[in-house]
């Protein structure tokens, strides 16, 4: 196995993990095994997104990324996220995680804490995709996955663009019961291009939005997820479809629910279950801005290992089919 000893410098570590993956794999094409200490006191967004697309390269292949943490700072932000596991060799071999297994020092949870909540804050973002204008039901309703989300993809025909206001509150209800609220402004063109700009973004936020893009594009959930339709759900007096998705290759997501009336194609509902037993769940309601149904406000509630929160978002200020520059999409 190779060992890859990374500091605090995120470029620099970012880039000496896909050399490593690279070289590991060039090595081993098959089953390739790469081990990452981490000598730091923190797991940044940026090195985190780093070793997710490295190991998803390498399990394609059948390998595996183990990381380990020597402060117990980035000990702590392993287990609260469940990448103690995601990041971890098979279970049975001689070198196989056996550390992280304990709960977290009290002392370090307030700071992982607050990068939990620009998790949740993330996930709000980039779940909120906007919908087909309200009708009335189709004749036949689709049974098949890929038909459903066809109907998805085809949320409001005449919709070319928006830019909106959107604004977060999140409460933890767990130790130490922090609050934050968040400003900020959406932006979406055709045909799959969304992009959120805080106005403020608080340090221990900062690059976690870029995580969970993939979340919110249903145009891509067949590309990352085997889906099924499990059957219906009741949901505010009406009956959605229920979709069951898992992950193509492993993350730190077990599997996600999500309903999906019927009537409007809208997505009312979006569970996270993760493999630490974790959940995160979110519900969605939607309003009428110049004949399209446009996200309104997003409740979620957040129970992962030592952390619970809830949060409350809404969306206004609308503009509708408005020139958007391209380069508001490039990647920052």
């Amino acid at each position: 196995m190779t060992d890859l000893r990374l500091g605090t410098d995120d470029q620099e570590a970012r880039l000496a993990i896909a050399a490593a993956a690279e070289d590991v794999l060039e090595r081993m094409p098959l089953a390739p095994r790469l081990r990452v200490v981490l000598t730091g006191p923190s797991l940044s967004a940026p090195v985190m997104a780093a070793l997710i697309a490295a190991l998803r390269r390498m399990r394609e292949v059948g390998g595996a990324i183990v990381v380990e943490a020597e402060d117990e700072r980035a000990k702590l932000a392993l287990v609260t996220s469940g990448l103690d596991r995601v990041f971890a060799l098979p279970l049975g071999e001689p070198d196989g995680p056996e550390a992280f297994a304990a709960a977290p020092a009290r002392s370090h949870v307030k700071s992982f804490m607050r990068s939990t909540a620009a998790i949740l804050a993330a996930l709000f973002l980039f779940s909120a995709a906007p919908v087909r204008a309200q009708g009335s039901a189709p004749s036949q309703t689709p049974d098949d996955p890929a038909s459903i989300i066809a109907r998805i993809v085809a949320r409001n025909p005449d919709l070319g663009s928006y830019q909106s206001r959107v604004h977060i509150d999140i409460r933890m209800t767990s130790f130490p019961f922090l609050r934050e609220h968040l400003d900020g402004s959406t932006y979406f063109k055709r045909p799959n291009n969304y992009e959120v700009a805080f106005d403020r973004v608080p340090g221990y936020a900062k690059g976690f939005e870029k995580l969970y893009t993939d979340i919110g594009a249903p145009a891509n959930w067949e590309k990352h997820f085997l889906i099924m339709v499990v059957g219906t759900q009741d949901f505010e007096g009406h009956q959605d479809i229920e979709l069951r998705m898992v992950q193509r290759v492993r993350g730190m997501i077990d599997h996600e629910t999500v309903l999906v009336d019927p009537a409007a194609w809208a997505i009312d509902e979006l569970n996270y279950h993760y493999y630490t037993g974790g959940v995160i769940a979110m519900t969605q309601h939607f309003q009428m801005i110049e004949g399209h149904s446009m996200l309104a406000a997003q409740d979620a509630r957040i129970a992962i290992p030592h952390v619970r929160a809830v949060a409350h978002g809404t969306y206004g200020a609308y503009r509708v089919n408005v020139a958007i520059d391209d380069a508001v999409f490039e990647a920052k």
